[in-house]
């Protein structure tokens, strides 16, 4: 639940969100720690909340959303009934759940109420105009578990934006000079898509700029089920196999299997491919 401890104090509170088809990036800065920013992420994995669904985590908590329960986040993992995230419309139809989870992890670091909520979210570059302002309804107010959580602003903008202000400003957010005013070429590489933004001039041209949809790490991640497949006999769900392609090991029958010779390979592969 988002409730907990609450205290006097209220702050303003600004959240940038990257509602990635593999994870959910998190930042966060509110004024008690004189713009300290913090940051988590947790699986962009949601599933149906039913017994016998997950064998482990019997303390998974559930959430209500939309009419249905659902998991959210690491204890999704081991259902077998997991969504696949790789559709647009699943990142439009359960942003608000998964806003609600992160919500709920910043609650739960800060113990504090906000006078103020801002939220920031990205989106992959060619949904942008498309998607852009059913993405901000959706997110700007909901509610999840019977809770009403609202911001005070809800602003989407492109995902590979975010690099080009990483790079182009400092940490204050100004310009850095020898930054500006060049002619580059961002590669934003996620897990279902590979966003090219073009920069002429110090700016961003959408005529010029592509996006490649499954061209992110997802692919890797099919290359890696085959292997799991014919190696191990393994079926895993899309988001299980993402967390073996990052650890590089997982456990098969309580034994440790080593898989970070043949993921190289993989990488390679995928790097081949990419920059063809």
């Amino acid at each position: 639940m988002v409730s907990g401890k609450e205290n006097s104090t209220t702050l303003p509170l600004l959240v940038g969100l990257d509602i990635g088809f593999g994870d959910v990036k998190v930042v966060f800065i509110h004024s008690s720690h004189l713009g300290e920013m913090n940051s988590f992420k947790f699986p962009t994995a949601v599933a149906y909340a039913r017994k016998g669904v997950i064998e482990l985590d019997e303390e998974a908590e559930e959430y209500e959303f939309e009419g249905r329960r659902y998991l959210v986040g690491e204890s999704t993992l081991s259902s077998a009934d997991i969504f696949s995230t790789r559709d647009i419309s699943f990142l439009i139809t359960y942003a608000p759940l998964l806003v609600y989870k992160a919500f709920e992890i910043i609650r739960a670091k800060q113990n504090e109420n906000f006078s103020e909520k801002h939220v920031c979210l990205g989106i992959p570059l060619s949904y942008f105009h498309e998607k852009r302002f059913e993405l901000e309804r959706r997110v700007r107010s909901f509610a999840v578990n019977g809770e009403f959580l609202s911001f005070d602003t809800a602003e989407v903008r492109p995902q590979s934006q975010g690099i080009l202000f990483d790079f182009a400003l400092d940490e204050m957010g100004n310009p850095i000079v020898e930054r500006q005013g060049l002619n580059l070429l961002i590669l934003d590489i996620g897990f279902n898509t590979v966003d090219v933004l073009v920069v002429v001039e110090g700016r961003s041209s959408g005529k010029r700029s592509v996006m490649f949809e499954r061209g992110g790490v997802s692919k890797m991640c099919e290359e890696l089920s085959q292997y799991l497949q014919k190696e191990y006999r393994l079926n895993l769900s899309e988001q299980a196999v993402k967390e073996i392609l990052t650890k590089q090991v997982f456990k098969l029958y309580g034994v440790k299997k080593d898989l970070s010779a043949a993921i190289r390979k993989m990488k390679e592969h995928y790097t081949d491919w990419l920059v063809q």
